[in-house]
């Protein structure tokens, strides 16, 4: 399965949500193929998406957040699940995109890439709901899968979607530094809030 098919997915079924998308290629393919969700769009350190959708989810009890996570950003920050786990945001959903390397990098392999599970380690993190969507899983499959996770209940709760790898995505434009993705973030969340008042 690819990054895009997943990202598409997503923008159908989660439109109500505000996301926050960790740096490399996770980011760049809701970049791609996503929605108009608000997006904060994470960059260095690596590790740092987990922690800053928590604290947007905590912050905002009333929105819906998702976090659109790569598999070695979350592995540079394992700790983040217990952090999750412990604070118990209902408002929040992951999708972690898990090929076992670095993709962005240069494709290098994420220890114990092929042995670890990690809605196994989300799980025994306290996690209430996480699970593996297997790499031969048809996109079709996929509402269907998005749908349990996004309503599952109690949050946090997370999916694994096992991706196949690409090529590295660098070459093209690059991610916004920090000072500029919070920028543009505010802007669309201030839009699409007052959007919405406008629509009731």
């Amino acid at each position: 399965m690819r990054r895009g098919d997943v990202a598409a997915a997503l923008a159908v079924a989660a439109p109500g949500h505000v996301v926050v998308a960790s740096l490399g290629t996770a980011g760049r393919a809701w970049r791609e193929h996503g929605g108009a969700n608000p997006t904060f769009y994470a960059s260095d350190p690596m590790g740092a998406a987990p922690g800053l959708a928590l604290g947007a989810a905590l912050a905002r009890p009333d929105l819906d957040f998702l976090l659109i996570e790569g598999d070695g950003d979350l592995v540079m920050n394992l700790g983040s699940l217990l952090a999750i786990a412990d604070a118990a945001p209902a408002n929040l959903r992951v999708v972690v995109f898990n090929n076992g390397r670095y993709e962005t990098g240069g494709g290098q392999p994420l220890a114990a890439g092929a042995l670890a599970d990690l809605a196994a380690i989300a799980r025994g993190a306290g996690w209430p709901f996480a699970r593996t969507v297997v790499r031969d899983t048809s996109a079709d499959q996929l509402p269907e899968l998005l749908g349990e996770l996004l309503g599952a209940a109690p949050g946090p709760a997370m999916l694994v979607v096992e991706v196949d790898p690409e090529p590295s995505p660098y070459g093209g434009p690059g991610e916004l530094s920090g000072a500029e993705a919070q920028r543009e973030f505010r802007t669309a969340l201030a839009n699409w809030e007052r959007s919405k008042g406008d629509e009731r």
